[in-house]
């Protein structure tokens, strides 16, 4: 079944507007009668059956809960310095979505290329890659912010991790990684981050790790630490 984003106007009844009624009916070409899904992107997805329908609004009335977000589950987070070509970035918001991430937070490093996002297309692809894999949950993209702006929050995650090419005592993230608590990784540009960098992370608590044998570009790693992640959590 489709999935539609809507508002939940009473404890039985859902209501498509805008793009999303333009979708349901006139794209998708659905009729009174038939069962779709519906969410608010609040946690749960409802199967309903559409009620009512009219030039603006369509009404769905709520059969059962399809799906609810479990919420025992920690969270994760990946801080990312944007990509020099923002269609590899946008890749990557896309596929993090997919691959469960929870928010991603756009930092800006010494050697980061390309400090201009566009916020809102972001967003947009976080809710169509949300709305195609059923997530119940919309992942929070943030604006982008500095690195030492970022790091030095205090209401950050105890699970901090950073994720880098430097010689150093590193551990294998998977390894590092208590799948009971959240947990944040940064992630650094094609350029890596600096000395400097590395060294204001871990007076702030983040614990130097290796996301494998091999160097990453930015969008790759971004990635692969979200499977890892998610590959311990569900062990």
């Amino acid at each position: 079944m489709d999935l539609f984003i809507g508002t939940k106007i009473s404890e039985s009844q859902f209501v498509l507007k805008d793009e999303e009624h333009h979708h349901c009916i006139r794209v998708t070409r659905h009729k009174s009668g038939d069962m779709i899904l519906v969410s608010d992107f609040e946690g749960i997805i409802y199967e309903g059956e559409l009620s009512e329908i009219n030039q603006t609004n369509a009404f769905v009335s709520l059969k059962k809960i399809y799906k609810q977000e479990d919420t025992s589950l920690s969270q994760i987070i990946i801080a990312i310095s944007p990509t020099q070509q923002m269609d590899r970035f946008e890749w990557f918001v896309e596929k993090a979505v997919e691959s469960g991430v929870h928010k991603i937070v756009p930092i800006i490093c010494k050697r980061t290329e390309n400090s201009k996002i566009k916020s809102e297309r972001l967003s947009r692809i976080v809710s169509s890659s949300a709305k195609q894999t059923l997530r119940p949950l919309k992942p929070e993209i943030t604006e982008i912010i500095g690195f030492k702006e970022y790091v030095e929050q205090n209401e950050l995650p105890s699970q901090r991790f950073i994720a880098h090419c430097e010689s150093d005592s590193k551990l294998f993230l998977g390894t590092a990684y208590n799948a009971k608590d959240p947990a944040v990784v940064l992630i650094g540009p094609a350029g890596d981050f600096t000395l400097e960098e590395i060294r204001l992370a871990k007076i702030h608590d983040y614990k130097p790790v290796s996301l494998g044998d091999y160097r990453l570009r930015t969008e790759t790693a971004g990635l692969s630490a979200i499977q890892i992640l998610q590959t311990i959590r569900h062990i």
